[in-house]
């Protein structure tokens, strides 16, 4: 018999935690979760390789969502490079993303993009407070430089990651 369960307040707070500890492990300590959860982000990113890959063909094409904007030059650096970009890094993640410095540049890259995207949404967004109403404000210059800036961010997260692997 244990006699750890004979004493009048049961177990004592130590053993409590340590067999908590024991017992309970974290989902992502496990190698098989982590596998299998990186495996699933592996599938996802390839199926948005393929989509964004379609839409920014599909953009330079000048049919579907471009049919109209085909002739300019400008829309498919607003529209078309931005899909391309992102099919590039999904699928460099999909094919390369069971290596762990490749997942450390992709998430660098992923936090650059969202941090200068959502930066510049936000300033071109909130720009008709700040500038003349006769230039191209608002939620329409947010909605075409916003990409422009996620691709930038991308960019310069995962050359920070690469330059910090190096220094290292």
């Amino acid at each position: 018999m244990d006699r750890r369960y004979d004493s009048p307040g049961g177990l004592d707070d130590s053993t409590k935690r340590s067999e908590f500890r024991r017992w309970k492990p974290t989902p992502w300590g496990d190698s098989r979760v982590r596998e299998r959860a990186l495996a699933w982000l592996r599938w996802l990113a390839t199926a948005g390789a393929i989509l964004a890959a379609w839409v920014a063909i599909d953009s330079s094409m000048g049919s579907g969502l471009a049919s109209e904007a085909a002739d300019d030059p400008e829309f498919f650096l607003f529209w078309g490079l931005p899909f391309a970009v992102a099919a590039v890094f999904l699928g460099w993640f999909a094919l390369r993303g069971g290596r762990a410095d490749v997942r450390d540049q992709a998430k660098h890259g992923c936090l650059g993009s969202v941090l200068l995207g959502s930066a510049v949404f936000l300033l071109y967004f909130a720009s008709p407070l700040l500038v003349r109403r006769d230039t191209l404000t608002g939620a329409a210059a947010a909605l075409l430089y916003a990409p422009l800036g996620a691709v930038l961010g991308l960019l310069i997260g995962i050359a920070v990651a690469r330059a910090r692997r190096h220094h290292r």
